[in-house]
């Protein structure tokens, strides 16, 4: 191919690539509202591993599922000193070992980089006291209403059974 040829295709490409993806985007928003109704009507199931919190809702194709993961409340990543998380935090059952989970710099910045460790660690030097500890530092909106995820998990689509 001479360069024009390439330029040409390459323009084409991209401008299909970036209607497909938009094409996705609204798809997504879509099946997130959907899920979202699914899992107030209880129609979800819990996560197959028993190391994370959350559920999952397999939405169905015609031919294969995709699950949507209902993350559990996402963790702070970071928080100020003297800040109203800081505060809730440190106040919480296991407060005062905060600092195995937060370290300090400008502010206290998360030490781990997933949920899944942290809970994990939170569990294994807290004891009983991580529920409490782990719920204070879940990261809030505004509202004070905890912050989740939803997750289209399209690489672990399966094939469907058959009714």
């Amino acid at each position: 191919m001479n360069i024009a040829a390439l330029v040409d295709r390459g323009l084409e490409i991209r401008e299909k690539v970036a209607r497909l993806s938009a094409e996705l985007k609204d798809i997504e928003t879509k099946l997130k509202a959907a899920g979202l109704k699914a899992c107030a009507a209880g129609r979800v199931e819990d996560l197959k591993d028993a190391d994370r919190e959350g559920r999952v809702w397999p939405a169905g194709g015609t031919q294969k599922i995709v699950p949507l993961v209902f993350t559990a409340d996402l963790l702070l990543g970071s928080f100020a000193h003297s800040s109203e998380a800081h505060k809730r935090i440190t106040e919480a059952p296991g407060g005062g070992q905060f600092l195995e989970f937060f370290k300090p710099v400008r502010k206290f910045e998360n030490k781990f980089d997933d949920g899944k460790k942290f809970r994990a660690h939170a569990r294994e030097i807290l004891g009983p006291h991580a529920p409490g500890f782990i719920t204070a530092c879940v990261a809030r909106d505004k509202a004070g209403v905890p912050k989740s995820d939803i997750k289209i998990m399209w690489s672990d689509a399966e094939g469907k059974v058959a009714a």
